[in-house]
């Protein structure tokens, strides 16, 4: 929260921090700190000792032989925010930083009275003696959660206790549900995020210096950016979800089995050391759906896309869009490059997947159907399935996440199949729906996203449309992105985002695409001939068209 402070209030001062070691946290937050990974907590049998043990090292050993495999890049891992890391970015912007064992210490009192501190912003319930109260010139704003029930969720309140008074005025309250696949560190997360936007936003209106439409303006603020979200997931409780838990393999085990024999073959090892040496590795583009605690059939629970996210960072870096393309053009990239990309633009990412977003400092880029955000509509590709209640993100939403950092481009109109050859439809469903985003966000949509993605589901005419429109277009054809200098990259290729960490691991080694390859000469038939002649053709449609866009 307090980089979230630091960043998106300005003239905030951070002026103290109030230590809580980290064995007192809740299991939950330890996980979040720690990195997701299991702790021994407070057992003290040896057994328990052991098989935590034994399972720390099996996982430091599958990374260890995935990163020999990955050709040995510059390690990376996963950024854990701590106090030292917070203490060093409020140095780095020339803020003040006390750390103390509590709120009531004699040093926090006098280095809120030297810095004559402007708000004071409490996590919890802490003991708070009337001389800190009396110091604050707009008071101090007080963010506490609890428990509603096993089944109902965390309830979110935050107040306001004004400069010398005793009382506390309420400012906001709220309960974050709790959904089907919800854990106990998905809740967490979900619930910190909303929190730290309501304080952000509190504090914004407290700097303003009027209190007294405080309350309404938080209330209204509610309203327009979390209620579309809290609206449609507070039908799925626990007691409503049909079904088990979405099965995360797509493939048998045996399958996997053989098919992770290609990840040993020499060739591909050789490949990722040669691209070690050459400092030329690719940037994979991972298309995922939606992170949701819900039963859907294209969803992934929060917990875990957090642990696909952690297994990425510490051996890939993941990038932006906008970052992708400057590493393309400059021919170079010395490590693995990954970036998230999520279609349809789902209201349930606003906080499931924004939660992730957020505590681990990744970018994301989400593209959305114009029509359906504009008319707040559910997808058909979900009615048809039975699936109800999963709306779009609102225009409201998007402009928030998008000041915050998001990244947002175009995926037609109305989810349109663009195999289409009408070539009046696909120039309103391709340019009008870039039109209307630029017209909504007030700045340029540098990126489009075909729907489907697949070969057949991109003719011609819809290529040479999206290219002579969009600085960059995006397939699901498969395959890497390779850096090349000078080259200005137009037709982005992209792959599936499996949810099974195995898959996952496959994919992005193009053991898949390699498996397809081998197959391929020996499939019969003319089904997949038209699919070769769209690829070609679309190759040949980028390339006359390269210098075409005057915003490429």
């Amino acid at each position: 929260m307090a980089n979230r402070i630091i960043r998106e209030v300005p003239g905030a001062e951070i002026c103290g921090v109030v230590q809580q070691p980290a064995e007192r946290l809740p299991i939950a937050q330890q996980l979040i700190v720690n990195g997701g990974t299991p702790l021994a907590f407070s057992s003290s049998r040896l057994l328990s000792k052991a098989q935590i043990w034994l399972c720390s090292l099996a996982e430091r050993l599958m990374h260890w032989a995935f990163w020999c495999i990955n050709g040995c890049p510059p390690r990376r891992d996963g950024k854990k925010f701590t106090v030292e890391t917070l203490a060093e970015e409020c140095t780095r912007v020339g803020r003040s930083f006390l750390l103390a064992p509590d709120a009531l210490d004699t040093k926090v009192l006098e280095f809120f009275r030297k810095r004559n501190v402007d708000l004071v912003i409490v996590l919890g319930e802490p003991s708070l003696n009337r001389e800190i109260l009396s110091i604050p010139r707009r008071g101090t704003v007080r963010a506490s959660q609890s428990e509603v029930s096993e089944t109902k969720g965390l309830h979110i309140r935050v107040e306001h206790i004004p400069r010398g008074a005793q009382t506390p005025a309420a400012i906001a309250s709220l309960t974050v549900p709790l959904q089907p696949y919800d854990g106990l560190l998905a809740l967490t997360l979900k619930a910190d995020l909303i929190t730290d936007d309501l304080l952000v936003q509190t504090a914004k209106n407290l700097q303003r210096d009027d209190t007294t439409n405080l309350s309404k303006e938080i209330k209204d603020w509610i309203h327009r950016i979390l209620s579309p979200y809290l609206n449609q997931v507070e039908f799925a409780s626990v007691k409503n979800a049909q079904g088990g838990p979405v099965r995360q393999g797509c493939r048998a085990v045996w399958k996997l089995c053989i098919e992770t024999l290609l990840l040993g073959w020499p060739s591909i090892v050789a490949r990722n050391w040669y691209r070690a040496w050459r400092g030329r590795y690719p940037v994979v583009i991972l298309a995922h759906h939606l992170v949701a605690d819900r039963v859907h059939r294209m969803g992934v629970s929060t917990e875990t896309f957090w642990r696909q996210v952690r297994f990425l960072q510490r051996h890939y870096r993941i990038v932006s869009l906008s970052e992708s393309i400057e590493l393309l053009h400059s021919g170079a990239a010395e490590m693995p490059c990954v970036a998230l990309t999520f279609d349809d633009g789902y209201g349930d990412n606003f906080v499931s997947l924004r939660a992730v977003a957020e505590e681990t400092g990744i970018p994301v880029a989400l593209f959305v159907p114009t029509q359906h955000v504009e008319k707040h509509q559910e997808f058909q590709h979900d009615l048809v399935k039975g699936i109800r209640r999963f709306f779009p993100l609102t225009w409201d939403q998007i402009r928030y996440w998008s000041r915050s950092g998001g990244e947002f481009g175009s995926h037609t109109q109305t989810h349109f199949d663009c195999g289409s050859t009408d070539r009046k439809k696909l120039e309103e469903e391709i340019v009008g729906s870039k039109n209307l985003m630029e017209h909504r966000l007030e700045q340029p949509v540098r990126f489009f996203a075909f729907p489907f993605g697949d070969r057949c589901n991109v003719s011609s005419e819809a290529m040479q449309l999206a290219a002579s429109s969009y600085p960059h277009v995006l397939t699901d054809f498969g395959g890497e992105n390779l850096p090349e200098r000078g080259v200005n990259r137009r037709h982005l290729l992209r792959k599936n985002a499996y949810l099974d960490l195995w898959e996952l691991v496959l994919e992005l080694q193009s053991v898949f695409d390699l498996i397809a390859a081998i197959k391929r000469p020996f499939s019969r038939g003319r089904a997949n001939f038209p699919s070769f002649l769209a690829r070609y053709s679309a190759a040949s449609i980028l390339n006359t068209t390269r210098n075409a866009s005057p915003n490429s």
